[in-house]
């Protein structure tokens, strides 16, 4: 495998509520895969990671594109999240836009955004700080209407697949990661919450939790996970709008894994699930088998 480039995929989901809970007293099954995953990370230990992942409103606050290729980044910090600077290769970054254009992607370009937990939380959990390795952030619009449909989700994540394919050198390593998801509907995602201060939402999601955790949809979870990982697992591509709907506000966050999946070109096999009431989120992961390989 020396002698060529390897890419493996690996996607899962995030949850402030996660890191609140610093006696690790919750959520044991779901930390138990992690942690089998993490250990899998370390030992792949890839040089250069294409990090797909939503922005909730704060990125992207005053326009969200359907697709946004960030040139440097940094951590946003909310609810604990790493703060620091990413390692965005810029070069890189802009071969990879010219790319995705010229492959009929409408890909946006931003310069320098500051990326919140949904890119933060899983790159510090998984590396240990957000500058540890070489990261290309994209973000996917999971929640400012119009959504790009699914459709759109494998075409950009095709377009990057076929990019690594095309520009990785022998011996370079990887891995591509889908963060959000899966069923969930956080109080802080509804009309007017862009004018929200960070405290205020931060306050809106702690005093509902418990009908937030309504909204976990362990069928729904578990069938999108189960398409995922059988032979016709390109078929998430031709899912509707409908098809979102019993996932909640925060299921459209899927498309980060829809879209890594395509870039990867491979099922991805499921790790771990479990619903956890206390991070009002269906908490899986799911990796391509090549992950755990070495």
């Amino acid at each position: 495998m020396k002698n060529q480039a390897e890419i493996a995929v690996l996607c899962l989901s995030h949850s402030p509520q996660m890191a609140q809970d610093v006696a690790k007293a919750q959520g044991r099954v779901f930390r138990e895969g992690f942690e089998r995953v993490a250990a899998a990370v370390k030992v792949y230990d890839p040089t250069l990671v294409v990090f797909f992942g939503p922005d909730h409103m704060r990125a992207l606050a005053g326009i969200a594109p359907c697709f946004t290729l960030v040139e440097e980044a940094s951590g946003y910090g909310d609810w604990g999240s790493p703060e620091g600077e990413y390692d965005v290769p810029h070069e890189k970054a802009l071969e990879l836009g010219r790319y995705l254009a010229e492959a009929g992607i409408d890909i946006a370009m931003a310069p320098a955004l500051k990326l919140d937990h949904g890119f933060g939380q899983s790159t510090g959990d998984l590396f240990g700080s957000l500058s540890a390795v070489p990261i290309l952030p994209i973000i996917i619009n999971c929640v400012d209407r119009p959504l790009p449909p699914a459709s759109r989700a494998a075409a950009i994540g095709t377009a990057v697949g076929d990019y690594l394919r095309s520009s990785a050198k022998p011996g370079e390593r990887v891995l591509i990661i889908g963060s959000g998801g899966i069923s969930h509907a956080p109080p802080s995602l509804i009309p007017g919450a862009r004018d929200l201060s960070e405290q205020q939402r931060q306050a809106l999601i702690t005093e509902n939790i418990a009908k937030a955790a309504e909204a976990i949809n362990p069928e729904w979870d578990q069938n999108f996970m189960a398409t995922l990982a059988g032979a016709e697992w390109r078929s998430v591509a031709a899912m509707t709008a409908e098809d979102w709907i019993p996932a909640g506000t925060g299921g459209a966050e899927a498309r980060t894994w829809i879209a890594s999946a395509f870039a990867g070109n491979v099922p991805l096999e499921t790790v771990v699930y479990e619903p956890i009431k206390e991070w009002i989120t269906g908490m899986g992961i799911v990796a391509s088998t090549n992950l755990f390989a070495r």
